[in-house]
Formats: C-alpha cells, structure tokens, sequence
C-alpha cells in the first residue's frame, strides 16, 4: 500500500525552502517579524486559542495589495476583524507597516508566506506552538460522607476527569471519616511523570490524624497510582492516635529523570511539630527521607512549643539546588517565614539565613505572624516567595520576598497594592497568597491567592510582575466568576495556584468557589490567562465531578495545577 502524499502542501514547503535559501540574492518585498509589544505563544490549551502577532511592513515604496497567508498549518488562522490590523488580503501602502494576527487552536509548528502569485516573502520566525497539557488536584466530597482526592488533566480549558485514585489498604474503615487529600502536584512532562502529595486518615492513627499520602502517574496524570507507604521520622508522635504527617509541597528535581522531592510536616514525639522532608529518585513510586533539617537558632524551646512547618519547594530542574520555604515559632512567641536550601536535590538542607526582613508596619516582635506558602525558582537562582503576614492593624496583608542566590539569602519585595475594592478599615483586610509561577527565563511572574472585598466577601486575587517579584501590580479588575456561582453574602471564591508556559504567557490558576443555592456548597475553579495572568478567562466548560460526589454541601476545591 503506498502512503497518500498531498502533493500541493509538499510543494508549497519545498517553495518555502527555495525562499528562505534564496532570499539572500533577491530583496524581499516585505519583512515578517513577531510583533515585540507581544508575548510570542509558544503552547495553546485543548479546546483553547492562543493569538501570535506579527508587523508585516513593506520594503517598497508602491503599494502592494492581493497578499495572502500561505503554508501555515491549518490550527493558525488569520484574524482581520480588527480594522487597525492587517487586512485579509493585506494591501500596504509603500513603506507602511500593519499587524497581523494569527489565532492558533492547536498544535501550530510550521513556517508560512505571504504571497501574491509566485512572489512570496517568508516570516522570519516559523510558529512553534505546541498543546499544553496541564494537571491539578485537590479534593471533594462523597456521598459517603468522606474526603477523597480529584485529578484532572487535559488542561485549561478541557479538563478530563482522571481515573479514580485508589485509597491505601490502612486508610480508615468508616467511609465517612475518611478524609484523603491532595495538596500538590508536579509533572515532568519531558518524561511523562507526574507526583502529587497530600495526606490521608489511617486505621491506626484514627479519624483526627494523618498519614502522608503520594501518587505517581506516568501518562501525565490521566491514571494514578498509590506509592509505596511513605517511612516516618524516627521521632514521630506516638502513639498512633497522635500522629499527623502531611505533604504540603512537590516539585521535579530533573528536567531530564522523573526525580522529586516534597516537604511538608509532622508531630514528633515532644509534643511540638517539624519540618518535614523527602526525596524520589524512582518518579514517586518510593520516596525517602531527606536527613533531619536543622532548626534556627531562634526558635522557640522547648520543642514541644515548635511549630515548624514547610509549605512550598522549588528546584533548579537543571542543576542540584533547592530552595523549601514555610514558617516557624522564635523566642518571642512570634511565627516569622522560614527557609533552607539544598544542594543536593533535597536529600540534606541548610538553613538559610534567618530572620527574614519583616515588613515596616509589621507588629512588635511578639506579636508577629508572617507565613511563607509559594515560591518559584528559575535556573539562573532567582527565587521568589509569597505567602502573607499580619499588620500592625491586625490585617492580613500579602508578603513577597526574591533571592538572587537559590534562597540562600532574601531582600523584601515592595509592599504590594490591594484591590481598589478591598474591604476598609485594615484590620477587616484578609489578603493571602497562595502560589506563584515565575518564568524559566526573563522576570515575568504571577501570583494569586483570594481578599476580602468592600462587600464583605471572599473574592479571587490576581498579581503579576515584570522584575522577578520585586513589584508587584494587582489586576486591575475584579476576575469573573462562573455563570452559576452565588452572588451577594454567599459568594465565596479563592486561587491557590498557579502554573504558566515556557514564554510565560499561556497560564492556568485553580482554586474554588460557591455554587448557587444555599446548600451548593464549593465547588472546583479553574481560569486561563494568555497574557501571563494580566487578564484571566474563566473556565467555560465547568469541571465535572466524580460520579460519586455529593450534590449538597460539596467541599470540592483544586489546590494545585502544574
């Protein structure tokens, strides 16, 4: 049988060889670049568009009318409803420039012309835009009455349901006291592996305590499968019924293996709680524990007092660093952030040097509560960390760091604007965030989280930043809300992470928020941004929860997406 070659599209490449081979020799009519104002796409979501911009001018000084765009694949369509961008067919007068739009619904990585006849000018950069798959778990309730975790995958727009996530053979017996939830997740998407981290009710421990639970999914988060038990410290709180050991963090540490490392917490025998730390090198099908963290030198005694607690992890998917980030209790009765790094992908850590500046109008030193609960690491060892503290109002206000040297050390961000519409006096004010995505290359970053509005309810909050978290710029308008969402007192929504692409401009944050009706309850929330968190689009589709899930007083909420 002999494979069906479409001969006119094979031409026309072999046209655009000869073009791009002979351009030196002949000067081209036009030049095609991308538009500099825009981020240039590099992946689009299923069921999405992303726009790619180009400034078509013409290099004559005669009019050039009839052009038309060839050879792009059949995702990339022109757009010309815009009356100040390029026609369709273009027409430019000598010398005159005009933007051209292209909205790309898939998989787009093709060069293309524009051409009148046989006179043809290619673009100097091809369109490399790739699908974006992206996962997120959280947790919802049963009918049973239990807590049971939520994946999806797909991405931004068309989730899918993941398979049903098996439960371990110790989790507690009653169905309705089981409570089992996912905190993070990571994917390698250069190997297909993905972990997420969370906890779970154990028979042994009883309905008030947790064990850490952990998957691992090797199709990108469409199925899951339960990790081996994760080993506790030496120093776990004993008995069973007094233990809590739960996973707040996950990240990659290798672009190339499906390694990982998480961190989170556990009540150790003194009574006290600690930092906790580990490490995969097999994509989370066992994990291990990293060696004890050493405590700072201010914290407070005696240990049973200790509230140490680790929130988030980033690492240099590139190199052998890592940075983990949370919050402890000092001398002074105070919780202050909390930060270490590692060397070696997780498997020991350092702290870094402590105390963090606080903010000026901070509280006095035994009053002060401040909570690292995000951070984003790039390859070059610019870090940046968002979580929020109390003021000196009483408010919780949000609170930024960045680090030059993979968290070694850290330099307080500007105080970051509220919402025009956040709720007076300051000490009503509760603003947190709770994630933030940074770009493997440039500055760009965005973080969300949720505040308190003028009307008294919980609305979802939106920032980004152009010098790596130094400043930060609010949205400046309030984000939508799902058609079936509660309005007035019962409108309730938050975002708890977010993820964006390699160009830092395709980008997806997840959390949750209240359906209509009085005993609706929370459901998941899931928005896109195409301009790097700027603007966001709220989910169209809804996402379907699992057969089994209860239909009043749902608690269903996403805590993270990667």
């Amino acid at each position: 049988m002999y494979k069906k070659i479409n001969l006119p599209v094979l031409l026309f490449s072999n046209a655009l060889i000869l073009l791009t081979t002979n351009q030196s020799f002949a000067s081209a009519n036009f030049t095609i670049t991308p538009d500099q104002q825009e981020i240039f796409p590099v992946s689009v979501y299923p069921g999405g568009i992303v726009s790619a911009y180009y400034t078509v001018t013409n290099q004559t000084r005669s009019i050039r009318k009839g052009y038309k765009i060839q050879g792009q694949p059949a995702t990339a369509v022109q757009n010309s409803t815009n009356p100040n961008y390029c026609s369709n067919p273009i027409k430019l007068n000598g010398n005159a420039s005009c933007t051209l739009q292209l909205d790309i619904s898939g998989e787009a990585k093709s060069g293309f012309a524009l051409c009148n006849g046989s006179s043809c000018t290619t673009a100097s950069v091809p369109l490399n835009v790739a699908l974006q798959t992206t996962v997120t778990v959280g947790s919802y309730l049963n009918s049973s009455g239990g807590l049971a975790p939520l994946a999806y995958y797909g991405g931004g727009i068309d989730w899918k349901l993941s398979s049903p996530l098996p439960l371990p053979a110790d989790v507690i017996q009653s169905l309705a006291q089981q409570s089992s939830f996912l905190n993070s997740i990571y994917c390698n998407k250069a190997v297909h592996y993905c972990a997420a981290v969370g906890a779970y009710t154990n028979n042994a421990g009883g309905p008030n305590t947790f064990a850490p639970l952990s998957y691992f999914s090797t199709d990108n988060g469409a199925h899951w499968t339960l990790s081996t038990t994760l080993p506790l410290p030496t120093d776990v709180s004993m008995p069973a019924d007094t233990q809590s050991s739960i996973l707040l963090g996950v990240t990659s540490t290798s672009s190339e293996e499906p390694s990982y490392a998480a961190v989170g917490y556990y009540n150790d025998n003194t009574g006290g709680t600690s930092a906790l730390s580990y490490i995969s090198k097999n994509g989370g099908k066992q994990w291990e524990l990293s060696e004890p963290l050493p405590l700072p030198s201010d914290v407070i005694t005696p240990s049973r007092k200790q509230n140490n607690l680790l929130y988030g992890i980033s690492c240099d998917p590139k190199g052998e660093l890592c940075t983990a980030i949370g919050s402890y209790k000092n001398i002074n009765t105070s919780t202050v952030p909390l930060s270490y790094t590692s060397t070696n992908r997780g498997r020991s850590w350092t702290l870094s040097q402590l105390p963090l500046p606080e903010p000026t109008d901070a509280p006095s030193q035994n009053q002060q509560k401040s909570v690292l609960q995000a951070i984003s690491c790039n390859s070059g060892g610019h870090c940046t960390a968002v979580g929020y503290y109390y003021n000196a109002s009483t408010g919780i206000t949000p609170l930024s760091y960045i680090s030059n040297d993979s968290g070694v050390t850290w330099q307080l961000s500007l105080m970051l604007p509220l919402p025009d519409d956040v709720i007076t006096p300051a000490r009503r004010q509760k603003t947190y965030l709770n994630g933030v995505f940074c770009g493997q290359t440039g500055l760009n970053c965005s973080a969300v989280g949720y505040y308190t509005d003028s009307a008294g309810t919980v609305a979802p909050l939106s920032y980004t930043s152009v010098d790596g978290g130094y400043s930060w710029t609010v949205s400046s308008s309030k984000l939508p809300l799902p058609a079936d969402a509660a309005t007035g007192a019962l409108s309730n929504a938050g975002l708890f992470s977010v993820t964006c692409d390699g160009a830092k401009g395709l980008c997806n944050a997840v959390g949750y928020y209240t359906k209509m009706g009085a005993t609706a309850g929370y459901f998941p929330l899931s928005y896109t941004s195409t301009d790097g968190g700027i603007t966001w689009a709220v989910n169209p589709n809804g996402l379907n929860l699992p057969a089994d899930a209860t239909q009043a007083k749902q608690t269903a909420r996403l805590n993270s997406v990667n």
